[in-house]
């Protein structure tokens, strides 16, 4: 999403409540799926130990995050999510987002909604810790308005809170009071992004017409930014957005039918600041509920059935990436280019530390000539050339000794293949048949499952 120091880490698709044509809101929920095993592009299913909806993660670095959920569920991690433990929210209504700004000082926010017959209630709650989760305390709890949804910290004391009936609500004391800000238009809020004290962005929508707004002042005045022609005429909800630096942009979302059911996804980027905003193209149909960029090229996008976008240029091409999983997928968070974690329904958490694709294997490779004295041999005997090749997983194919001899050039001799074994093992016997400067190296072939890989030459004379 955005920049560790700047991080605004937020759910997506969180059970949002749009209100249709003044209607009761609908709430749009969905199966839950379990965890899958590794898959085929490096996004890996880590243990969260809970089958509670998960609906946000945030990192402050690439060993310490924390993922929200349903019931009040929290949990952390200190080791990028290889084990991930119960923290004690006192909560029990769902937490929809979650921020920290550094490995100590975190927030996350959430509510329980009510009905009776057409009136609704929603039980809203801010959580904080200063010290990693160890300990959580409610700092809001009131019932008021829509949902929170979301949560946006730049630091340990500037922070935005942002829910249903266009609710937005700013803290500069770390979250000991908060102060409501005006937007100017009713609208349902499902997500917030700051990349600094100043800079800051809403998206959500109203029925099903999608909002994005803005400030350069922190909030003490908002401003709405048109997305142009591109949504006119579409019934699209924005579920999330997220913003690399104060210029560039993204935010993502669903677009619907006249019965409100998903019929694609949008897309919108911006270059400066939301002063404008251009569609992109994702090549998928699923609906989008979360973006997430670490820097302004590297970027994941993420929805229902296990989907995962990603783009290494900005979003000029998205593409999608196996995740193994058919889980609804609600958040994702990235640290860097590499590292990324998606959490989503039946505690879902996935994890990659490859940009998603699995890297190609590096393959080595070793030489040793032996059957030499002070690294010469005499004619008419031989020289044992061994080694080893990893990873182990090239038992079975060839490696290549190549011997040359020096005249006015080198000239190569001979060239043999010899089997690896299944230690990873190679040997070769060569007689050399004339006196003079000799070498030799082995190389393996780059090939789909592995890198190339050669050795130095090894030089030996024969008298």
């Amino acid at each position: 999403m955005r920049q560790s120091v700047t991080r605004t880490d937020k759910p997506a698709a969180r059970r949002r409540t749009y209100k249709l044509l003044g209607l009761v809101p609908i709430l749009l929920t969905f199966a839950l799926a379990l965890p899958a095993s590794a898959s085929a592009d490096g996004w890996v299913a880590q243990t969260s130990g809970t089958t509670s909806v998960l609906r946000g993660i945030a990192f402050s670095d690439a060993t310490h995050g924390w993922a929200v959920g349903d019931n009040g569920t929290i949990l952390a991690t200190t080791n990028g999510g290889a084990t991930w433990n119960a923290q004690r929210s006192g909560s029990y209504v769902d937490l929809h987002a979650v921020a920290f700004t550094d490995a100590s000082h975190g927030w996350a926010v959430g509510y329980r909604q009510t009905s009776f017959g057409l009136t609704e209630s929603y039980e809203n709650t801010i959580l904080a810790t200063v010290n990693g989760g160890a300990t959580w305390s409610t700092l809001v709890g009131w019932t008021y308005g829509g949902g929170l949804s979301a949560v946006a910290f730049t630091d340990a004391s500037h922070g935005w809170v942002v829910g249903g009936d266009a609710q937005i609500w700013a803290t500069t004391n770390s979250g000991a009071t908060w102060s409501r800000q005006t937007f100017g238009e009713l609208a349902w809020f499902s997500d917030v992004a700051f990349t600094d004290a100043s800079h800051g962005w809403v998206v959500g929508g109203l029925y099903l017409s999608p909002t994005i707004g803005a400030t350069t002042n922190g909030g003490a005045t908002w401003s709405a930014q048109g997305l142009g022609a591109q949504s006119s005429g579409t019934l699209t909800g924005l579920n999330g957005i997220a913003f690399a630096d104060a210029t560039h942009g993204w935010a993502v979302g669903a677009t619907y039918d006249s019965e409100y059911n998903t019929t694609g996804n949008v897309i919108f980027a911006t270059v400066n600041g939301g002063a404008t905003w251009s569609p992109q193209s994702s090549g998928s149909t699923a609906s989008l509920n979360d973006v997430a960029f670490s820097e302004a090229t590297h970027g994941w996008a993420v929805g229902p059935d296990g989907t995962i976008l990603a783009t290494t240029n900005g979003g000029a091409t998205w593409n999608p990436q196996s995740s193994g999983s058919s889980a609804w997928l609600y958040d994702v968070a990235s640290t860097d280019a590499n590292h990324g974690w998606a959490v989503g329904a039946g505690g879902t958490i996935l994890a990659t530390s490859t940009g998603g694709p699995t890297p190609t294997p590096t393959a080595t490779v070793t030489l040793k000539l032996s059957g030499l004295r002070s690294g010469a041999m005499r004619l008419g005997r031989s020289v044992t050339a061994t080694g080893k090749v990893t990873p182990t997983s090239l038992a079975g194919s060839k490696v290549k000794l190549t011997v040359q001899k020096r005249g006015a050039r080198w000239v190569t001799l001979k060239s043999v293949a010899r089997t690896i074994s299944a230690s990873g093992a190679y040997s070769w016997k060569y007689k050399p048949a004339r006196r003079g400067a000799y070498r030799m190296r082995a190389t393996i072939a780059k090939t789909a499952a592995h890198t190339a890989a050669t050795t130095t030459w090894r030089s030996f004379k024969v008298k």
